[in-house]
């Protein structure tokens, strides 16, 4: 592990932390990490901790606002400061989605989308953070067509990066904060990490089916049988695991300028008296008008509307399945050295004493660096 940093609120290094007692930095692919750090407790550190607000390692991506200081008294040991934080990108879990939100296109414009607006170009200025960008895209081509109000852009963000596979970092560029997606690489050729190689041990393997759910009823506006619902997922007899969406704050009604960003392409054609907004000759929504010729209303047909649910239910029920994940400690110097080998995020080989084989993506990283050495520990999650 190499040097740590303390910075201040403009992003500035202005303390290099060259003795410590203990570190422990957890870096998550599509989830907040966080880290710890154990201090001596001096007069010097204390005025340190006094102007900084954020934890830096010049080695890795992730960066830390510092949350919490302890001072903790030991006869023993010495008296020490425990200094918590947490990942950066807790930045897009203070921020929801202010307004209704319609989006028809690629899922990674749609993630850039909310933050944009959330952070980057708000229609609150308070809401601004001024030196927040995004940063290069990553050429996706995942797409999605979804309505979404209220809803937290953090953990929107992270259910989409669950369910596609992907992850998110902010990290700290030109004392700039910069959003970024990136996805890791299928390295299961290369790497393999197993016992038999000497560089793993303390292995434990979880298969947990208790969150199974393949088969969800999702319902949107509406009451009683005038209720809009479809159901989606699969699954039969014993085997099928049903679950219930509420998403009656999903409305069919939208307003004019999101139908035609939605939809760039369409037209206005009116058919025995009703205006209907088509896409080659598909009917996406029905557009009232009042004596002026002004557009009142517009109210998505009940396949788009439809449809729209189903994204949204594929998204939550993308949550509820088996989990199988796979931890143990790297043997340091064996055969692979993280960062170079392999990263956050790749996908690679796992085999246990007792010949479970599985492909995983290496979802967390837990180093441990104290006076007595270095340790690693991933967590790897199952890849279908």
């Amino acid at each position: 592990m190499e040097d740590l940093y303390f910075l201040d609120k403009e992003l500035n290094r202005i303390h290099i932390i060259d003795t410590f007692l203990s570190v422990i930095w957890t870096n998550r692919y599509n989830a907040i990490g966080d880290c710890e750090l154990v201090i001596s407790a001096s007069i010097e550190n204390l005025n340190k901790l006094k102007e900084s607000k954020y934890l830096e390692r010049s080695d890795d991506d992730m960066v830390c606002e510092i949350d919490k200081i302890e001072l903790k008294t030991d006869e023993e040991n010495g008296n020490q400061l425990i200094i918590t934080g947490t990942d950066v990108k807790n930045i897009l879990y203070q921020r929801i989605v202010e307004k209704q939100t319609n989006f028809n296109g690629l899922v990674e414009d749609y993630i850039r989308t909310l933050v944009e607006d959330a952070i980057i170009n708000p229609t609150n200025a308070d809401r601004k953070i001024e030196n927040f960008i995004l940063g290069n895209k990553v050429g996706f081509t995942e797409t999605i067509k979804q309505q979404v109000t209220y809803a937290n852009v953090g953990e929107k963000t992270e259910d989409l990066c669950k369910q596609l596979g992907w992850g998110f970092k902010v990290t700290i560029i030109n004392k700039q904060f910069v959003f970024s997606l990136f996805k890791g690489e299928d390295k299961t050729e290369y790497i393999t990490f197993s016992p038999e190689f000497d560089n793993i041990s303390t292995t434990d393997y979880v298969q947990d089916n208790g969150n199974i759910k393949n088969v969800a009823l999702v319902a949107g506006e509406g009451e009683g049988v005038n209720r809009a619902v479809t159901i989606i997922g699969s699954g039969k007899g014993i085997d099928r695991h049903e679950i219930y969406f509420d998403e009656k704050d999903t409305s069919s009604v939208i307003e004019y300028d999101e139908l035609t960003h939605r939809y760039p392409h369409g037209k206005q054609v009116t058919v025995e008296g009703i205006i209907y907004y088509q896409v080659d000759g598909v009917n996406i929504a029905t557009i009232t008008k009042n004596e002026e010729g002004e557009v009142t209303e517009v109210k998505l047909c009940k396949d788009v509307y439809i449809e729209s649910l189903e994204n949204i239910g594929y998204e939550k029920l993308a949550t509820y399945k088996s989990n199988t994940s796979f931890t143990g400690e790297v043997i340091i110097g064996m055969n692979y050295t993280y960062k170079k080998d392999y990263k956050l995020g790749d996908i690679v080989n796992i085999i246990n004493e007792y010949e479970m084989s599985i492909n995983a993506r290496i979802a967390e990283i837990i180093e441990n660096q104290e006076e007595s050495g270095y340790k690693m520990e991933p967590t790897f999650e199952y890849i279908e």
